[in-house]
């Protein structure tokens, strides 16, 4: 593969955006909105005890076999579930912030 000759000059952005070039943005955060729920569901339930949980909550959906309520094991998860999204939102909120104020700094 040969690789073409490139011109660029200092401080004339201009110029330098004729060519498009690649840039050199930073991208450290996980999430958006759209892709937040389904990709932070599916970590969460990575996890052996929240993935136990679930399993235990559709055991409980079948009156047969069930004890207990789905109540009881449908509240502990969701509270966990949603402390541990909040968590991880706020995370990637500010990697979000972060990464735009280094993308927008000045060099």
């Amino acid at each position: 593969l040969i690789e073409e000759e490139r011109r660029v000059i200092a401080n004339n952005r201009e110029y330098n955006e004729k060519f498009q070039y690649a840039n050199n943005r930073i991208k450290t955060s996980k999430y958006n909105v759209v892709t937040f729920l389904p990709i932070n569901l599916f970590e969460q339930f990575q996890r052996v005890a929240n993935a136990y949980f679930l399993f235990l909550l559709l055991l409980q959906l079948i009156p047969h076999i069930s004890s207990l309520s789905w109540f009881t094991t449908i509240v502990p998860l969701v509270l966990v579930l949603t402390i541990t999204a909040v968590k991880d939102a706020t995370d990637d909120f500010f990697r979000y912030k972060s990464d735009n104020q280094v993308n927008n700094r000045q060099s």
